[in-house]
């Protein structure tokens, strides 16, 4: 009888309570307090004695600027890229002519705040930067009257994922007033000093490959359009290879990629602009497949190994490779289409 006492007097002092505002109400002690920050009131910053350090109450997340109104925007959200699989590892030195560059399988976002750290690290000064455009420019270096001033560039790659690193050297017999900005010419004062520099940049980078796609990387950089300069498109005539590079790189770049491949070259003409190669598609050394056998891919009615002509035809800063069936069995477009898609995956 006492703990059904005990039970009842316990249920009634709750439904009490809860028909009071003794614990939810405004000045409960369990009060809501989900609006207070609407009528908070603005205080002044707590004021730091100048002998103390005060470092730990700056802003850690300022608020940026708004974009600029003519900024373009997605009403749709842009499609993926493809999946690249030419990406290179590590970093390479390229040379074509007097003309080197750096080659290094990471995006441009991802080198450049590695190449700030060059410069920290080299205690050298720069004296001017663009995130957007890629450019870094040092200060003068060296003892006045032979001072060097340099310009590094960073390029999308050949291919989605690779980078190239480019750097320009001016003397300061070049400018007339050293402290004006510099219009940059396209090649260097002295090839020498480019190429050590280079170098030197080359072996800095080539250190730190592990950290490119575990590190941080440049927002700003990255918020530059870094399409690869080689891509493939589908025409009415069959997939065309794309080069945003002068024809003189794309002649090399193309005959290295045929090399690279393997595929038998019968006859070329740089002035003509064309490769003439034999191809088959099929690595003679692997034992065809089932539908291979079966369907005959690769083999010749006639007999006659397939011959290709690879034109290269150049418009302003484009080099369009196409590839013209010359011989073989009946115009195979399939196969043709492989050729293309063969040196573009062997361009480096």
């Amino acid at each position: 009888m006492q703990v059904i006492r005990s039970i009842f007097l316990g249920a009634a002092l709750l439904s009490a309570l809860s028909g009071c505002s003794f614990l939810t109400g405004d000045d409960g002690m369990f009060r809501d307090r989900e609006g207070d920050y609407l009528v908070a009131p603005t205080i002044a910053p707590m004021s730091i004695p100048a002998e103390l350090d005060s470092f730990t109450l700056d802003e850690l997340y300022v608020v940026p600027p708004a974009l600029p109104e003519e900024k373009p925007t997605f009403v749709q959200a842009p499609a993926p890229r493809p999946l690249d699989t030419n990406i290179r590892e590590g970093v390479v030195v390229q040379r074509f002519g007097d003309r080197r560059w750096i080659v290094i399988g990471a995006e441009p976002a991802q080198v450049w705040p590695r190449l700030r750290d060059y410069w920290s690290t080299a205690g050298i000064e720069l004296a001017a930067e663009d995130p957007v455009g890629l450019t870094m420019e040092t200060a003068w270096q060296g003892e006045a009257g032979s001072r060097s001033k340099y310009l590094a560039r960073i390029e999308p790659g050949l291919h989605a994922g690779n980078s190239e690193v480019y750097v320009l050297q001016i003397g300061e017999s070049y400018v007339a007033d050293p402290a004006a900005p510099v219009n940059w010419p396209a090649n260097s004062a002295s090839l020498e000093l480019e190429h050590a520099m280079l170098d030197s940049v080359s072996v800095y980078l080539a250190d730190r490959t592990d950290l490119y796609r575990a590190s941080s990387v440049s927002l700003l950089a990255g918020s530059l359009e870094s399409e690869s300069k080689a891509a493939i498109v589908r025409t009415n005539d069959g997939e065309t290879l794309l080069l945003h590079i002068d024809f003189d790189r794309a002649w090399s770049q193309v005959g290295q990629a045929l090399n690279n491949a393997e595929i038998e070259e019968t006859e070329s003409s740089r002035d003509e602009a064309y490769y003439s190669v034999l191809y088959t598609g099929v690595n003679e050394e692997d034992e065809p497949g089932f539908f291979s056998r079966l369907f005959g891919r690769g083999d010749n009615n006639d007999g006659v190994t397939p011959a290709f002509t690879i034109r290269l035809i150049t418009t302003e800063d484009l080099v369009t490779v196409i590839a013209v069936q010359t011989a073989g069995a009946d115009d195979n477009g399939e196969l043709r289409d492989q050729l293309i898609r063969e040196i573009n995956n062997n361009l480096i």
